[in-house]
């Protein structure tokens, strides 16, 4: 046999070997559940398939022999891609010493052994298990419905009818056999054939027992009642559409609002609260604004007409404004649906002097400090460009840094001139003294001027000791090195400029330190003091009420999973009946606090009672019991398939 042929034979066998697997995987899984298990089995086949499908491809064979087979050394995938090679007789003569059947024995156990064993498996223990269940389930089913799959009959049959509240105006309902009746709060419920009883629907989920007679436990039947209050009027206030605060007390204002419910509006209206008053002292007003009638619409339009002038609103008066509607519900403690409130309040005089107005801040000098700080680094970066860089480049942009180091100069003198005379525009002034005077001399001149030294040299009497410009000295001298530094670089000298900027920008700096506020003195009393009356409470007179633990939710979710399956070990003892009877009070146990389960539940109990298979639908509910199940990390067998 050539290398060409055994491996084409080689790939045969393990095209069999993966079809036969696939098959036996089909069978082995198709009886597991009846109605389910096709797909299962439809699923798992294609996937083994897929897994295997490089042995159609005569160089994935070659590759998979090499990787069990090491000691052939790649020759067989030479040969398979070049089987012309003058190397032939070598690569032969090493394929022919390596043994490849102890490999194809074990591939064939893993591709068709392994299915055959859980082809065993399911068809002496699972299936019969799975038939048992299935048996019993549908056996019970058909005795809790009475021997037929539908309505239970003979002994069993009964009706229930359901008449809503008057003031809904809802048609009366009648179901038969039913296991859970839902309606509105307050509806009559009466039952006639084989269970006579009668109920009116509560506020909470609760399990109504019907029994035929004293003495009949054994054809008990539990129904769900399932409650569904009565919804509140929606009510939409349009105008005013947004507090307001009114300039005088006159005028007039619009209102303006909508309802809705789902059964049905008797009126609806206006109200208003007016508070007057300041201080501790205050007084309200109550007043009910267009009321108007709906006789039972699902929806009403109110409506009116404000006139402020009537009401004899005062500065500082506040009005409150809500719309407000009723449903035909009797029921004494039935709410009432109302919109959000608007509140109008008249402008009071002298409102505008309180000290909720936030005063002008100082002027910012962390500005200037960003500023300087930036004008250094353009002008460090000038300096080391000086021999790339043309002259008349140069030149130019040395005198634009000095333009900026101007403008800023310009921005502390005005921070300082403001300081110093109270002015907030200064720049005229500061621009006046910097072309008549030296830097000094201008802002020591404001400065007396300011501290009302005005005649004679401004250094004879306070001069620079003057606290007003003691307060502002760092900022004097930033504005000094700020003008030297500009005039060093208006004659393109930026190296000689940096020593002056950053002079500046230490002075801003200083500034800036010197403006924060230090108070000393004697701290204020502590109101109470924790530490010492901590534990110092005493219990003398008081009886305070004991305290009630919280249920915890997660015991009682384990307490209805312990109830689910207590309901399956039942239901798998042929106690159907008992079964369903364990799931009708587990569902409305689950009503209010898992309503999907509930639902979950509703399903499966529907399926028991009508003879259908319930896997599906108690699945479904242990499912929202429990949670999704989750699926953990898999190996892959070795190889590429």
């Amino acid at each position: 046999m050539t290398i060409a042929q055994r491996v084409a034979a080689t790939r045969a066998y393990l095209a069999v070997a993966a079809i036969v697997g696939a098959a036996t995987l089909y069978f082995a899984l198709r009886n597991l559940h009846p109605v389910y298990g096709v797909s299962l089995a439809s699923a798992a086949a294609i996937a083994a398939l897929w897994r295997w499908r490089g042995v159609f491809s005569q160089q994935r064979v070659a590759l998979w022999l090499e990787e069990r087979l090491p000691e052939m050394r790649y020759a067989l995938v030479a040969l398979a891609e070049d089987p012309d090679s003058r190397f032939r007789p070598a690569l032969e003569a090493r394929i022919r010493t390596a043994d490849a059947r102890r490999v194809m024995v074990n591939a064939g156990l893993r591709l068709v052994g392994v299915p055959m064993i859980l082809l065993a498996v399911t068809q002496l223990a699972v299936r019969p298990l799975v038939e048992r269940a299935t048996g019993a389930g549908a056996s019970a089913s058909r005795r809790a419905s009475g021997g037929r799959r539908g309505a239970a009959t003979g002994a069993d049959a009964f009706e229930a009818t359901v008449t809503p509240p008057a003031y809904a105006r809802l048609k009366t309902d009648t179901l038969a056999n039913p296991t859970t009746i839902a309606a509105l709060v307050g509806s009559e419920i009466r039952f006639a054939g084989s269970y006579t009883d009668s109920a009116t629907m509560p506020k909470r989920p609760t399990v109504l027992r019907l029994g035929a007679g004293a003495g009949a436990g054994a054809n008990e039947r539990l129904v769900a009642l399932e409650p569904r209050a009565d919804s509140l009027p929606r009510v939409v206030l349009s105008l005013p559409a947004r507090d307001t605060v009114l300039a005088s007390a006159g005028g007039v204002v619009t209102l303006s609002a909508s309802a809705r419910d789902d059964i049905g509006i008797v009126s609806g209206w206006f109200e208003m609260i007016v508070s007057s008053g300041d201080g501790e002292s205050f007084k309200f007003r109550n007043a009910v604004i267009a009321r108007t009638s709906a006789n039972g619409a699902r929806e009403l339009e109110i409506t009116a007409v404000l006139h402020l002038d009537t009401l004899d609103l005062k500065p500082g008066d506040i009005m409150h404004l809500r719309a407000v509607a009723r449903d035909a519900n009797p029921a004494r403690d039935a709410e009432l649906g109302s919109s959000e409130t608007r509140t109008l309040r008249v402008y009071r005089r002298g409102e505008s002097d309180s000290v909720e107005i936030e005063a002008l801040p100082p002027p910012e000098v962390g500005d200037s400090e960003l500023s300087q700080r930036m004008l250094i680094m353009m002008t460090g970066s000038l300096v080391s460009q000086t021999r790339s860089l043309p002259t008349a480049t140069f030149k130019t942009e040395s005198r634009s840094i000095g333009t900026e180091q101007s403008r800023l100069r310009k921005r502390v003198g005005q921070i300082i001139f403001t300081r110093l005379t109270g002015e907030e525009n200064a720049d005229d002034a500061a621009g006046a003294l910097a072309d008549t005077l030296s830097p000094a001399d201008a802002l020591l001149k404001a400065a007396s001027d300011a501290t009302g030294a005005g005649l004679g040299n401004p250094t004879e009497a306070e001069g620079e000791d003057a606290p007003v410009v003691a307060v502002n000295r760092p900022l004097l001298e930033a504005f000094n090195a700020m003008w030297e530094a500009e005039r060093r670089l208006g004659i393109s000298e930026p190296r000689q400029a940096l020593p002056y900027m950053k002079a500046a920008l230490a002075a801003i700096q200083r500034a800036r330190a010197a403006e924060r506020l230090y108070l000393r003195g004697r701290p204020p009393k502590i109101v109470l003091d924790i530490a010492r009356i901590r534990l110092s409470g005493r219990k003398d007179g008081i009886d305070p009420a004991p305290r009630s633990s919280r249920a915890s939710a997660v015991a009682a979710t384990l307490a209805r999973q312990a109830r689910f399956s207590s309901a399956l070990v039942l239901l798998s003892r042929d106690s159907a009946a008992a079964a369903i009877d364990s799931l009708t009070l587990l569902r409305v146990d689950a009503l209010t606090e898992q309503p999907v389960v509930a639902a979950a539940l509703s399903a499966a109990i529907s399926d028991l009672r009508a003879g259908r298979d319930a896997t599906a639908s108690l699945r479904s509910a242990r499912r929202a019991l429990t949670g999704a199940p989750q699926a953990g990390a898999s190996s892959r067998w070795s190889g590429q398939w």
